[in-house]
């Protein structure tokens, strides 16, 4: 399964190769520059699209089971009309967590679409829930810790704070703007041994406490980072913008 630019969800035999059934969604004029990937469960796909839709079908045959528009009803800029979802939906413990560039951050019961909470973050990346927790990155650098039940939000840490530079450095895709200034993205987050891992689009690595927020290491990798840092066999693996693979222990 695949989610095309123009918002089309595509399916495969997996046997074959041969196309299977397709799923259309809304079109948008403008969006993030990314289609996310569907997350599976059981009999059960969820896709999210650039119109802001996160649609659940059913695997054999793309019947809609529900649909969600993580979007708010009022937008004040350009960049907020791009409803875009780029970072992947995730479903964990009968939940689905994922977040809009327009603004919402939710958690969708899987089995019948309804939001169990919603929280005003801004975001491009991928949620990480753990436990009784799932942490997000907003557009701005700010790791949140929420309660996955109720959406109280437990601690938020800048990643960005005191690190401002001015606008023109970095790269179309390098910085978001804010308040006249220009802030680095960070990636989806990676939870491993207690600790939260991201990297940079300005070449910094970051390891925060998974409970408190507080950074607890933080270096330069010698170039930008946009991927989610991965781990396996009690090494962390990131790969960087100009294709090289950095491994840390």
């Amino acid at each position: 399964m695949a989610v095309s630019i123009d918002n089309t969800l595509l399916t495969f035999d997996a046997a074959t190769g041969e196309p299977s059934w397709t799923y259309q969604a809304l079109t948008e004029p403008a969006r993030v520059l990314a289609a996310s990937s569907p997350a599976v469960t059981g009999d059960t796909v969820v896709a999210a699209f650039g119109s802001g839709e996160l649609v659940a079908l059913r695997v054999n045959n793309g019947n809609d089971l529900w649909a969600e528009a993580l979007s708010r009803a009022s937008r004040t800029t350009a960049l907020s009309e791009i409803r875009d979802i780029p970072g992947r939906p995730v479903i964990y413990q009968g939940d689905v967590y994922a977040v809009s560039h327009s603004g919402v951050f939710a958690a969708v019961d899987l089995r019948t679409g309804t939001a169990r909470w919603n929280l005003p973050v801004t975001g491009i990346t991928t949620p990480w829930p753990a436990g009784d927790v799932v942490y997000v990155v907003s557009k701005f650098g700010e790791v949140i810790c929420v309660n996955r039940d109720s959406g109280q939000v437990y601690w938020i840490r800048d990643l960005n704070e005191g690190l401002e530079q001015d606008a023109g450095g970095g790269g179309f895709f390098g910085f978001f703007e804010r308040r006249g200034k220009v802030r680095p993205i960070w990636s989806s987050p990676l939870l491993a041994s207690n600790r939260l891992v991201l990297v940079s689009s300005t070449g910094r690595l970051a390891a925060l406490n998974a409970k408190t927020g507080a950074v607890e290491h933080s270096m330069g990798i010698g170039s930008p980072g946009l991927l989610a840092p991965i781990a396996a066999n009690g090494m962390v693996y990131v790969v960087t913008d100009e294709a090289e693979l950095i491994a840390l222990r």
